[in-house]
């Protein structure tokens, strides 16, 4: 495929699959369904939204666009808000947890040979 064209409001927005989130929507807006080689990904977190502790062997840039948010990231934690963005290498643990007003947050990933995701029992403070 030379070129795909579409619009975000034509996406199915799904609940975010890891064990223990909460407000938390995905949606695929580039995939490898379209011959590319990484993923764009679009999350919105409800108000109190959380996406907890996980890790996987993917490489994700996750840039802000509306809202503020926790970022747990290794032992870390971070204030995220609108323009701002962090890079988190694969084996990383990390979790988001939303403030009071809806968050969106635009996730480019790499397709790693492994995919999965694991939860972590640790809470993002």
């Amino acid at each position: 495929m030379d070129y795909y064209l579409s619009n975000i409001s034509k996406v199915e927005k799904q609940q975010v699959p890891i064990r223990g989130s909460k407000g938390a929507y995905i949606q695929w807006l580039v995939t490898k369904n379209e011959g590319a080689h990484y993923a764009v990904r679009r999350f919105t977190l409800e108000p109190n939204g959380v996406i907890p502790m996980h890790v996987h062997k993917y490489q994700e840039t996750v840039i802000i666009v509306k809202g503020k948010c926790k970022v747990c990231v290794a032992d870390k934690t971070y204030e995220l808000k609108e323009g701002d963005y962090i890079f988190i290498d694969g084996g990383v643990k990390h979790a988001f947890i939303n403030y009071d007003k809806e968050l969106e947050f635009f996730c480019i990933i790499d397709y790693a040979e492994d995919m999965s995701i694991q939860t972590i029992d640790e809470k993002c403070d």
